[in-house]
């Protein structure tokens, strides 16, 4: 340092022997001044590089996402003693509009099975739900294990949601190993059936090999965020089965007939009378679950066909 301060004393000496202008002097100290605040500069942008990355470790990764989430909720439980935040955790509106709380409508949150009885005319404009007879091309069963098994190698290593069987095998529920089973079940009429959905983004984008958008399909909505795959061979169902789906649901019955019931949700179930349909093979089924509920059945008695391939595609729906 000593060294570094005698050569600054030599410059300044040199500097005033030749006498420059002010606007040397001031081009000559800007450079000093900005060599001096460099290393402020670099720790300035190491902060900044930081926290994009603790925010990038937060949005790209579950489990911190999780972690941190989770260490917010029970400050939030350690809070509520001296803050009551519970109103605000399904309110519309963090901000009072200044209203009478004496007149001001509460919205009550309702359950899935449930909407808001002003909708109940729905029934009466729309009648029944769409049902399109010219949906897609028919279907060889054979042909869509063949694109599943060997075409769709990396959809197999997704795990589904929603899983309901009667097939048998080792392992708890491995995709690969129950479609070959079922593949080959179908040679010695053996009765079975199969229902998941894709509910991780990879597998739903992966299934569109085999889950095709038909024709009619609005190009201003997104993609499905979630599908499903029912199928079953010689099998006829005991009683119905309830599909919890939510947006607007398109169903395609690539091969054989499917049972359906849709049934109004509460307070309408009055006006809204049920819907019983038998969906053939070739035809699709379109409706919103802001009304009705969806249930299904295999049956075996409709069709000579006794297999039965039902895809469904769940979209974002609102309008």
């Amino acid at each position: 340092m000593d060294s570094l301060e005698k050569e600054f004393q030599v410059f300044f000496s040199l500097l005033k022997k030749q006498n420059p202008l002010a606007e040397d002097k001031s081009f000559i100290c800007n450079r000093l001044r900005e060599f001096e605040h460099r290393p402020s500069l670099k720790k300035r942008c190491l902060h900044r590089i930081v926290i994009l990355m603790i925010a990038a470790l937060f949005f790209w990764y579950n489990d911190v996402h999780w972690f941190l989430s989770a260490i917010g909720r029970l400050f939030l439980i350690q809070m509520t003693p001296y803050w009551n935040w519970s109103p605000l955790y399904n309110a519309k509106c963090l901000l009072e509009t200044g209203e009478n709380p004496a007149t001001r409508t509460v919205h009550v949150a309702l359950s899935s099975s449930e909407m808001d009885d002003e909708n109940c005319v729905l029934c009466e404009f729309i009648a029944v739900p769409v049902v399109i007879t010219d949906s897609h091309q028919l279907l060889r069963v054979q042909d869509l294990f063949d694109v599943i098994l060997l075409k769709s190698s990396n959809f197999l290593k997704n795990q589904p949601c929603d899983v309901s069987t009667n097939l048998l095998i080792k392992k708890f529920f491995n995709m690969e190993a129950a479609l070959i089973k079922a593949a080959k079940l179908i040679k010695f009429e053996k009765k079975w059936f199969l229902q998941f959905r894709n509910c991780q983004l990879e597998a739903v984008k992966l299934a569109r090999a085999f889950i095709l958008r038909p024709y009619y399909y609005p190009k201003h909505l997104s993609s499905a965020y979630t599908t499903w795959l029912l199928m079953s061979h010689n099998y006829r169902s005991k009683e119905m089965r309830i599909l919890r789906t939510q947006g607007l649901i398109i169903m395609q019955q690539l091969l054989g007939n499917l049972v359906l019931k849709l049934r109004a949700k509460e307070p309408c179930t009055v006006n809204c009378p049920n819907i019983h349909l038998l969906l053939k093979q070739g035809e699709s089924l379109i409706f919103t679950t802001d009304l009705w509920i969806l249930s299904y059945g295999f049956a075996t008695e409709f069709s000579s066909n006794t297999t039965s391939v039902t895809t469904i595609m769940e979209v974002q729906w609102d309008i």
